[in-house]
């Protein structure tokens, strides 16, 4: 059986994977059996989202009447009076989950996709709900039970904090959490931000999460919290997760892209880059049907030290959110550098000859000596840039973007950022 969740949260506070958790405990207790979670990122671009945009799959061996259960939950935890907040759930009791479903989750994580599609699966399918008010988390509720794991998937272990606590600023000692890194990376990921000095890890929203490590290997993701210095832990829970697989990726063209989805682009760079008030970098990219803006915002830090490094005519694949006609740059594959040189007047006498004028050719201002090249010499220059794979710092990634790092032993160059 299969239950998901979403829209139960607010900026004022909350957490949709609390309320999982909690849920989690109860139904352990009163159904005497394990309890699975899933934590589903969708379309990172989505403009109503409250902070990651996640979505809960509750998983459980047998079929049960929890409807009941489920609603006195999300009474209880979710923010309810918040003008935002519309909760959903959505209950599967059936072994395959039908391919129309896994479609809509595959574009839940992609696009904006409506309301009355998921009712019209949901009324199709014979599924129990809940709704509450508009209803708008039956969107992600569907969506988390149509998402499918198996190809990729990684873990989050979360820790939260005890409710007593959570009114009062988080206590995580920050170097702890760095020992941890160091112990465990590249198995644990997006922990600390190193260059910059920043916890990843630790959120700063009003929400009941202490901290949460994410990573390939869930006993990597343990050792990593048994290093960690911190307030009290309420209590544990490990999330198998699409987080980090770019679930929210498509490959496309520069006309098919559309507002409001992430794209995967290759082209070749029309303009050099450049840096607006801010600290914001811009970058144009034309394939063989049109042209793309892309900006590497002040947030991505060093990474726009390599988007500057770019030149007219290389050949890149861009990779990023498309909003507002610009892609907001996630990752940069540098696939070719196009050859750039300057002219130089030639050499006589050890000094650069001077010109007597277009196509007159040239003198040495030593010996008198005449050249009578028409033009200079072309002197190719040392390219800053290399071929490989780039990223956004820590700091900056989304939730749904994989992490170099994750791409190590596939035989790429990669540049990964710590």
């Amino acid at each position: 059986m299969l239950i998901g969740i979403d829209d139960t949260d607010s900026r004022r506070g909350m957490c949709t994977t609390y309320l999982a958790s909690v849920l989690k405990k109860t139904l352990q207790k009163e159904l005497n059996e394990k309890v699975n979670l899933r934590l589903v990122r969708l379309n990172p671009a989505i403009p109503f989202k409250t902070r990651g945009n996640a979505s809960i799959c509750i998983c459980l061996r047998d079929s049960h009447d929890v409807v009941a259960v489920v609603r006195e939950h999300i009474e209880q935890f979710a923010h309810l009076d918040d003008l935002n907040t519309h909760p959903g759930a959505v209950f599967f009791y059936n072994n395959a989950v039908p391919q129309e479903i896994q479609s809509f989750a595959r574009d839940a994580m992609h696009a904006v996709v409506s309301l009355s599609r998921a009712t019209r699966l949901i009324e199709t399918h014979g599924l129990d709900y809940l709704s509450f008010k508009t209803g708008r988390g039956l969107i992600g509720a569907l969506a988390a039970i149509g998402a499918t794991v198996d190809e990729d998937f990684t873990y989050e272990l979360i820790a939260y904090r005890l409710k007593s606590n959570f009114s009062k600023e988080r206590y995580v000692n920050a170097q702890s959490v760095r020992q941890a890194d160091l112990a465990t990376y590249p198995h644990t990921w997006d922990t600390v931000d190193r260059k910059n000095k920043a916890i990843v890890c630790v959120p700063h929203s009003p929400d009941p999460i202490l901290y949460g490590i994410r990573g390939d290997d869930p006993h990597q993701i343990l050792a990593a919290h048994s290093k960690i210095i911190s307030e009290p832990v309420a209590c544990l829970t490990l999330y198998q997760t699409n987080q980090g697989t770019d679930a929210h990726i498509r490959r496309a063209k520069i006309t098919e892209l559309e507002e409001g989805q992430s794209y995967v682009v290759t082209g070749i760079i029309i303009t050099e880059p450049f840096t607006i008030a801010g600290g914001h970098t811009f970058l144009q990219v034309r394939d063989d049907g049109g042209c793309l803006l892309c900006a590497a915002f002040e947030p991505t830090k060093q990474f726009r030290a390599q988007v500057r490094k770019l030149r007219y005519g290389d050949t890149v694949t861009v990779q990023g959110s498309y909003v507002e006609n610009c892609l907001h740059l996630e990752k940069l594959w540098v696939i070719e550098l196009s050859d750039q040189h300057e002219i130089s007047n030639p050499i006589c006498c050890g000094k650069h000859m001077k010109s007597l004028g277009l196509m007159k050719g040239f003198k040495c201002v030593k010996c008198k000596a005449v050249e009578r090249t028409r033009h200079g010499y072309k002197i190719f220059t040392k390219r800053e840039a290399e071929v490989g794979a780039y990223e956004v710092v820590p700091s900056a990634r989304r939730h749904l973007a994989a992490p170099l790092i994750r791409k190590r032993s596939q035989g790429q160059t990669i540049f990964p950022s710590r």
